[in-house]
């Protein structure tokens, strides 16, 4: 399996947004309270039956979440060593944290 790399983003304020992403979740319901707007949250979540790590930035105002698949226990804690001290959590900089923490290579975009 191929390691794929997808992105949801919405603001904190926006209820449907916000319903979709929880909906979407493993265990949503839990992140509940971390979505409110003022709030600010970081958390990291592996699931070993599908081999998919989420690594969830909240920063009061908007919420980012980078979800890889096709990964194991090792390597999602090798990501997380490398987005621990991302300042932007962009696509371009996620993409370079994986890169490096896995030696592999996502094609330019465009």
């Amino acid at each position: 399996m191929a390691i794929e790399v997808l992105i949801a983003t919405a603001r904190l304020d926006h209820a449907e947004g916000v319903e979709t992403f929880i909906a979407s979740m493993p265990k949503g319901e839990s992140l509940r309270p971390m979505l409110q707007p003022g709030r600010k949250h970081c958390v990291e979540q592996y699931d070993k039956d599908t081999r998919t790590a989420r690594f969830l930035l909240i920063d009061g105002t908007w919420f980012v979440c980078f979800v890889v698949t096709g990964i194991s226990l090792e390597d999602a804690r090798a990501i997380a060593r490398q987005t621990a001290t991302m300042v932007e959590w962009s696509t371009p900089n996620f993409h370079r944290a994986v890169e490096r923490a896995l030696s592999v290579t996502f094609p330019p975009a465009g």
